[in-house]
């Protein structure tokens, strides 16, 4: 039978040990806490993101440097959003227009998620065009070229674009429904046979320079198609197609793989985006002055 003086240490050793455990645990907290492993540490400050992400704006400039020549448009460059959960963190140029610095951060009402690559106006960054995509861009040459396709779409908004929206029925109609997404949404005919096999054949002779056959196809679908159908197809292929001819543009003068995108069925709003590029590569070659000029190209494009 034990002692109660032993008893009496035993106690004093148990509750050392456990105010021992508890001190260790609560060390392990503090530690987690600091170096952010926990569920609930702190959400990613303006400074942490500036700091992560400082060497991979810095290489924006080079891939500019890299890629002069390519294109007169490549020389520009606009504001980068970068998602960090339900956050946007929006860079800019400095003064100097020689380096990026953050100049605003804004909490939305949903996650950005993953992979998210695209350009629109910023309502609490006055507005301004911004390319909007998630960390993972800045792993690969071919995420800065992205980057790169989405200023594209920037220079189009800052440019011609809002012009040509007041004058584009659908965007009117839409705009005015409060339909704000009808670029994204708009219930295209894609899967109609007739359809299918008319774009079908338009692909292969616009990226053969079959200039006779396009136009006969395209007279085809102008005359099938509704009105607002036609619009949007042509506004797709001249905003995503034009941006996908200079994508494309960049990667051959990198070596990197053509972007193939919409090229496969089932079809959908990006195969305008391949029919949009091989027509917009025979406009400018046989007629150079529309590399540079949008509205122009618009206008030829619907007209074609």
């Amino acid at each position: 039978m034990e002692s109660t003086c032993h008893k009496h240490n035993k106690h004093q050793q148990s509750s050392g040990n456990k105010e021992n455990r508890i001190g260790g645990f609560r060390m392990f907290l503090l530690m987690m806490l600091l170096v952010g492993q926990l569920a609930g540490s702190p959400a990613q400050t303006p400074d942490r993101v500036a700091l992560t992400y400082k060497n991979q704006l810095v290489r924006v400039f080079e891939y500019r440097d890299s890629l002069e020549g390519v294109h007169p448009f490549v020389k520009g460059l606009y504001p980068i959003a970068i998602g960090k959960d339900n956050q946007l963190f929006v860079f800019d140029l400095d003064e100097t227009k020689s380096y990026y610095h953050l100049v605003a951060h804004e909490e939305i009402e949903m996650k950005v998620p993953k992979g998210t690559r695209a350009a629109f106006p910023l309502a609490f960054y006055d507005n301004r065009c911004a390319c909007v995509v998630t960390g993972e861009v800045f792993d690969t040459p071919e995420g800065y070229v992205t980057i790169f396709h989405e200023f594209v779409h920037c220079h189009q908004w800052h440019t011609v674009e809002q012009d040509l929206r007041a004058r584009l029925p659908l965007a009117q109609k839409s705009m005015e429904a409060g339909d704000y997404m009808w670029e994204i949404n708009y219930p295209f005919p894609y899967e109609e046979k007739w359809f299918v096999k008319t774009y079908g054949n338009y692909l292969k002779a616009a990226r053969k320079g079959d200039r006779k056959k396009v136009e006969e196809l395209r007279k085809e679908m102008a005359e099938i198609l509704k009105d607002e159908d036609y619009q949007y197809m042509l506004w797709q292929e001249w905003k995503e197609g034009f941006a996908l001819y200079l994508e494309n543009k960049m990667r051959k003068h990198l070596n990197l793989p053509e972007n193939q995108v919409g090229r496969k069925k089932p079809y959908s709003r990006t195969t305008f985006y391949a029919g949009g590029e091989a027509l917009i590569n025979i406009l400018i070659h046989d007629h150079p002055e529309l590399d540079t000029d949008l509205k122009e190209l618009f206008h030829r494009m619907y007209a074609f």
